[in-house]
This record gives structure tokens, C-alpha cells and sequence, in this order.
């Protein structure tokens, strides 16, 4: 008689171990890009969904981020071409600290852009 609490104390056990379930995390790929355009592929970044320009904007928190003023307002303040990973554009677009975040896509686009040389094209 002793035994059979024994026994279904393994089995639940058991059960229990049993039922743990591991989900695994795919990492994001993200697609390289060349060429970057400022005018067509960062700009929109910033001001679609008014995702950036409801603070960044003419007359609010600096740098305005509108898209008739967003290359004058952060070349060469944040943005460092000797090192583009510490660029403060990028950082905090991409860090998940700031309120406005961007995609893994965006991020490396705006990542690229400054690689290669944040021009104004």
C-alpha cells in the first residue's frame, strides 16, 4: 500500500518534467543594402507615422526631424563617420531606450547610410 503513492508521485513528476516546452528565437535577418538614399529611404524613417517628428520637429526637441529639415539638423552633430555604430542618430534610434524605436531593417538602414558616408542624396 505504501508503494503507490511512491509511484504516482513519479508519474506526476514525470508529467510535469515532460510538459516543458523550449521555444527557440529565430535572429532577424536583415538584408544589406547599398546605395542608401537619404531623400527616399532614411527621411521617411524618421517621419512616417509620425513615428520621430512628434517631438523632433521646428520649434520642439532638437534635432528637427521633419523631412525638409532632418539632413541639416543631424549632419555632423549625430553622426560620426569615423565610427557609425556610436552615431547618437543611430544609437537611439535603434537602442529600444528611446521612445521612438525603428525596425531591425530601418536601424541597419540608417546604419548603412552613415557608412557610407551620410551624404545628402
Amino acid at each position: 500500500m505504501k508503494k503507490h503513492p511512491i509511484y504516482l508521485i513519479l508519474i506526476l513528476f514525470s508529467l510535469f518534467i515532460s510538459s516543458c516546452k523550449y521555444d527557440t528565437i529565430l535572429p532577424v535577418v536583415v538584408i544589406p543594402v547599398n546605395n542608401v538614399s537619404f531623400a527616399t529611404q532614411v527621411a521617411p524613417i524618421f517621419s512616417t507615422g509620425n513615428k520621430c517628428t512628434s517631438c523632433h520637429k521646428p520649434g520642439a526637441t532638437s534635432p528637427d526631424l521633419t523631412l525638409a529639415d532632418a539632413y541639416a539638423s543631424i549632419v555632423p552633430q549625430y553622426v560620426s563617420l569615423t565610427t557609425p555604430e556610436s552615431s547618437v542618430v543611430y544609437v537611439n534610434a535603434s537602442s529600444g531606450n528611446h521612445k521612438a524605436t525603428v525596425t531591425a531593417t530601418q536601424a541597419a538602414l540608417i546604419l548603412q547610410w552613415i557608412k557610407e558616408g551620410a551624404k545628402n542624396n
